[in-house]
């Protein structure tokens, strides 16, 4: 049977091409590469934090990954033994330094945030200031 290298997914005989992605059905699939290690790079008290975190690191295109305290990864200890109250968030190993520069750094400013949303929008609401207030 065929299979899209890129989806993964098994397809009739006498298809050809993956009508998902449009990509070449292989006979057999191609090894799939080992996960990249990931860390724990946020250790965070409510679930919105994390959210936050995940969303700001996904934002300029570094994968990250939240879960509740109930979920955990194995290599991190026993859960019932030392259940904490934190949401983690993973990301690759590998992109670390970029992560913590990411979240490091300064927020941007309202008036910043205001100017971009006005610049996109093409039909601001009605009672959406012009000038950010002082």
């Amino acid at each position: 049977m065929p299979w899209c290298p890129k989806c993964r997914t098994e397809y009739q005989p006498h298809m050809t091409i993956c009508p998902d992605c449009g990509a070449d059905l292989v006979s057999d699939l191609p090894v799939e590469p080992e996960g990249k290690e990931a860390i724990v790079l946020v250790r965070a008290a409510t679930a919105n934090e994390a959210n936050v975190a995940v969303a700001t690191l996904e934002a300029v295109g570094i994968p990250a990954y939240t879960a509740p305290p109930g979920v955990y990864a194995p290599q991190y200890g026993n859960p019932v033994m030392g259940v904490t109250p934190e949401y983690l968030v993973w990301v690759p190993a590998d992109a670390e330094e970029a992560a913590r520069a990411v979240l490091e750094s300064e927020p941007i400013a309202e008036s910043e945030l205001l100017a971009a949303e006005q610049a996109t929008d093409p039909e601001p609401d009605i009672d959406e200031p012009i000038e950010p207030e002082p």
